[in-house]
């Protein structure tokens, strides 16, 4: 909600082979035309997280949300997004594993947004509202830094702008790096490192605010090719590591019934398209 076009629709999927692991993504957003000082905006998002393991279950993560946007005087903003789903190897089989996340986005002027989290599922703190912020330092085609708390968002060139910087991180654990060369006219050739929790409910659990977690760092040499405006096409080969399920109540909590997995070699294919 930081940009605004007329219209757009964007549709994102993603899949992931890591040895015994495999992730698969589908995503869709629509933001409809603005109206007198009204916006309002739809999604979904399906993710599976499945594996060759007797002893681990197969894990689903499916939501729908909605956006709202009210602009007021002086390039201010209020807006609303919040989605509803469930995260779990049984999907919507009870009320307790249900999914659920909320922002109120204040846009105070060209430069600060102030922005309240809601969630029953982050990695840490969850159900609990979380305040935070973000500077738009600077904001254009070529080269945005974004920074504040707990968000972070660099993309700049350097070296005369034959590299370019890519950062994105959601404090304290999610983080992704990529160093583009940029100097090939039919593709840009990259090396990636992220890391990053997946949190699902385990509908067997016996505590309610126990949580199951997916953790792994990834290390890739890859490639982006554009087809015009309109397609994304990213490839990925690395490596898969430091890699395990586990239960807990938060992430940073004791662990427990920890399931660790060996490396793997991975393939990543991505198609975004924005229209």
């Amino acid at each position: 909600m930081i940009g605004d076009g007329p219209f757009s629709t964007n549709i994102e999927l993603d899949n992931v082979f890591a040895g015994q692991i495999k992730e698969s993504a589908a995503a869709a957003g629509h933001q409809f035309e603005k109206k007198g000082n009204h916006r309002f905006g739809v999604s979904g998002r399906y993710f599976e997280l499945k594996n060759n393991f007797k002893n681990i279950p197969q894990f689903y993560n499916l939501s729908v949300g909605g956006s709202y946007k009210y602009y007021l005087e002086n390039e201010r903003t209020l807006g609303l997004t919040a989605s509803f789903g469930s995260a779990s190897d049984k999907l919507f089989k009870d009320s307790r594993d249900s999914n659920i996340t909320a922002n109120v986005i204040y846009r105070k002027s060209e430069k600060w947004i102030f922005v309240t989290n809601y969630s029953n599922n982050r990695a840490f703190l969850n159900n609990i509202p979380l305040p935070g912020f973000v500077y738009i330092y600077h904001q254009s085609r070529e080269k945005t830094i974004l920074f504040g708390l707990p968000f972070a968002f660099i993309q700049m060139p350097i070296l005369d702008g034959k590299l370019s910087i890519r950062y994105l991180g959601f404090l304290p654990y999610n983080h992704k790096l990529r160093l583009l060369y940029n100097d090939l006219s039919y593709f840009k050739p990259f090396v990636a490192m992220e890391q990053g929790p997946l949190v699902f409910f385990d509908s067997s659990r016996v505590n309610d605010r126990e949580r199951t977690f997916w953790f792994e760092r990834r290390a890739s040499l890859g490639i982006e090719k554009s087809y015009g405006p309109f397609l994304k096409v990213d490839l990925q080969v690395g490596r898969a590591f430091d890699r395990e399920y586990y239960q807990a109540r938060s992430i940073s909590r004791e662990h427990s019934n920890v399931q660790r997995i060996d490396d793997a070699t991975f393939v990543s294919i991505n198609l975004k398209s924005n229209f």
